[in-house]
């Protein structure tokens, strides 16, 4: 199953970190849904003749269907910095296990650099990666940018900006950041799970 890429960002005043995805998902999500109903409906009662009721309702049947699986695939993470403490969605799918805990059980926050020329010429991405103490939980892909490089920089030679907001949310989570940038590694938390 395919995940959905997380962007951390402070809220309340720098109480709360959040990893979430991004807004412009979450209203395309949404959308699927209220179009599936509303489809549903005008197959159900035949409200605009254009088309046969059928069509209206297998459509947004598969709509519900397709907005209901992109609901169950969403996986977060929120860290109450103020109380030291976070709460993980962990999916993705039907039933995402769910997870509390504080700051004690975290670990560090790494970045590594994965080669990927598939999706730019001369590509690394950048990935910022959770790791909790004793593998009490698994490893979780916090935020992750892919940079184009030029021929024969180093894999680090892009990493400036995500290692700056890596270093910004180890410090809110009071956890070390190692910076791995510098060896060519595969991203431990694959996007795509079978």
């Amino acid at each position: 199953m395919l995940e959905t890429p997380l962007f951390g960002r402070f809220q309340n005043e720098g109480s709360r970190l959040a990893f979430l995805p991004p807004d412009i998902y979450l209203s395309m999500m949404r959308g699927t849904l209220v179009l599936g109903v509303l489809f549903v409906l005008n197959g159900l009662t035949f409200l605009l003749p254009m088309v046969y009721p059928a069509w209206w309702l297998m459509i947004g049947i598969l709509l519900l269907g397709a907005g209901t699986l992109a609901a169950f695939s969403l996986h977060s993470v929120v860290f109450n910095v103020k109380e030291r403490q976070y709460r993980r969605r962990q999916g993705p799918g039907m039933f995402p296990k769910l997870s509390t805990g504080t700051f004690d059980q975290l670990d560090a926050v790494v970045l590594i650099a994965e080669p990927n020329a598939s999706l730019v010429l001369n590509g690394v991405t950048y990935h910022l990666v959770l790791h909790w103490k004793g593998n009490a939980e698994p490893s979780m892909l916090l935020q992750s940018d892919t940079r184009s490089l030029g021929t024969g920089q180093p894999l680090n030679a892009a990493a400036y900006n995500i290692q700056q907001v890596g270093i910004r949310y180890a410090a809110a989570l009071g956890v070390p950041f190692y910076d791995n940038a510098h060896f060519a590694g595969k991203n431990p938390v694959p996007l795509l799970k079978s």
